[in-house]
């Protein structure tokens, strides 16, 4: 069976668009790399901690999801560095529950989430994996008061097993935090044990593969012009103004998907003649993108990545992009919409024609992405595994309390509450726990994918090696090998729904 089958994920994430207090899901491109991730791991379990006011939709609800409401700041600034670790006690119960892995989309707070975790004695064997959806450097400071973060950035690769640059100029721009302005250091910051650490994740659109319809939505009889970026200076928002204000608004509508840019907690808003407004599902965005005449993209200081010049471009729409270097490994070195200068934006955009369909094929971002990702957890459970057949007490491998575990699974009382019940009824929290569900796994057993709790069971295919492992004499005539029981106080309820 896969290793991944079965495994625990939880999902921390790095909400960016909000409306008031109520979280724009569809118009968060960090969501999009995490509702990705989830549809590629569909045999693992995924807890996922979402703000509780959002715009999901109810055929998210799915199995093998527990979405678990979260009280992340709304500031962005904030939810670097505050993580409520008290709202996420309150969810778990870790005689039931367990993790295999964090995917931490905020990387500053990895200190935060893991000293958290092992103050609940958890953790210990869990694997956390960094998502940088975003690098401090001097390029991407909104301004000289803005507080640094790299430190907890560096550290927070330290800290993890794996982290994953959106492309080689992440890297770049994290190295660049150390010039002659800052403190001199003796050695290498960002040296090969931290290399090591780092991989790639190249990101597709969320248009990329099976979509869903649109909605159609009442749209002015104009050539609109889509700017579906962040209002804010490093997504060449002056540029963006320059280039188009001189346009023939009988003609033209520059459409601004951020609502923010209608109230900018910093910088001038959006200029009158320019149309602000989002939707409130994916389904009417994909419809605004159909019927554009182009979307507009002027990123031209600091980018890693970009999802957004994407999604015209899967949806068969012409995509405007001001050149970037990071563009060529976005959408191609030869990529025929470019643009460096004013003039040629308006030669390229006077060479569209009314519903003209653009085909372009974009590299194979969503497959690498799968293969990198499930290659690096499958290294991850092989390097644990590993390391526990090395030492001296696990017998070969086999532990002595493992097996313990082994017999309530193999009698049908697999739920990791009742195993405890059984083994360490006056035990409230241990972290020798999360080790001994990985050794079972280790052996043959399964956890279920698609219960929130839990719950761990032989496949037919290894019974009979077990039942042998269970009849060593020296193992089976100790006292704890008795009948199986359940634990009373423990009643199976649904999940939580709150859409």
């Amino acid at each position: 069976m896969d290793k991944l089958y079965g495994r625990r994920i939880l999902h921390v994430l790095s909400p960016v668009r909000w409306n008031a207090t109520k979280w724009i899901h569809h118009g968060d491109s960090n969501w999009k790399m995490v509702y990705k991730q989830i549809k590629w791991l569909p045999d693992c379990h995924h807890y996922v901690l979402i703000p509780a006011n959002n715009t999901l939709e109810k055929e998210l609800q799915q199995d093998n999801i527990t979405w678990i409401p979260f009280p992340y700041p709304i500031s962005v600034l904030a939810n670097r560095g505050y993580f409520d670790y008290k709202a996420l006690r309150g969810f778990f119960d870790w005689r039931k529950h367990d993790l295999d892995f964090i995917f931490l989309n905020q990387p500053e707070l990895c200190y935060n989430v893991m000293s958290g975790l092992l103050s609940d004695r958890v953790g210990t064997s869990v694997d956390t994996f960094l998502f940088f959806h975003w690098v401090d450097s001097p390029q991407s400071k909104p301004s000289e008061t803005y507080i640094d973060g790299f430190w907890r950035q560096v550290e927070a690769i330290d800290l993890s097993t794996k982290t994953f640059f959106h492309s080689k100029y992440s890297l770049e721009y994290l190295k660049s935090n150390w010039s002659e302005k800052r403190p001199r250091i003796t050695g290498e910051i960002i040296d090969e044990n931290i290399k090591k650490k780092i991989t790639y994740m190249t990101t597709p659109s969320g248009f990329a593969g099976e979509r869903k319809e649109s909605k159609p939505v009442s749209l002015p009889d104009k050539k609109i012009l889509v700017f579906n970026h962040r209002w804010n200076t490093s997504t060449g928002i002056k540029r963006l103004i320059e280039y188009t204000q001189d346009l023939d608004r009988n003609e033209y509508l520059v459409w601004v998907t951020d609502e923010d840019a209608k109230k900018p907690r910093a910088g001038a808003p959006a200029p009158e003649w320019m149309r602000v407004q989002n939707f409130q599902s994916g389904a009417e965005y994909q419809y605004l993108l159909e019927k554009s005449f182009a979307t507009m993209c002027f990123v031209d200081g600091y980018a890693t990545w970009n999802l957004s010049v994407q999604d015209a471009i899967y949806l068969g729409r012409p995509s405007l992009a001001y050149y970037h270097p990071v563009m060529d490994e976005v959408v191609g070195k030869d990529y025929p919409y470019y643009f460096k200068t004013k003039d040629e934006f308006l030669k390229k955009l006077k060479s569209i024609e009314k519903d003209m369909k653009v085909e372009w094929e974009l590299s194979q971002h969503e497959q690498n992405s799968i293969n990198n990702l499930k290659n690096v957890m499958i290294e991850s459970i092989e390097k644990y595994e590993f390391r526990r057949r090395q030492e001296p007490h696990s017998q070969d491998g086999k532990r002595l309390y493992g097996r313990e575990w082994l017999y309530h699974i193999l009698n049908n009382n697999g739920y990791k509450k009742n195993i405890l019940y059984n083994t360490h009824r006056d035990l409230h929290l241990s972290n020798s726990w999360e080790h001994l569900r990985k050794w079972v796994l280790m052996m043959g057993a399964v956890d279920d994918p698609n219960d929130v709790d839990c719950r761990l069971s032989i496949p037919e295919d290894k019974v009979v090696e077990i039942k042998k492992m269970l009849d060593d004499p020296a193992w089976i005539d100790r006292s704890f090998a008795s009948e199986p029981k359940r634990d009373p106080k423990f009643v199976k309820v649904n999940k939580s729904k709150f859409f």
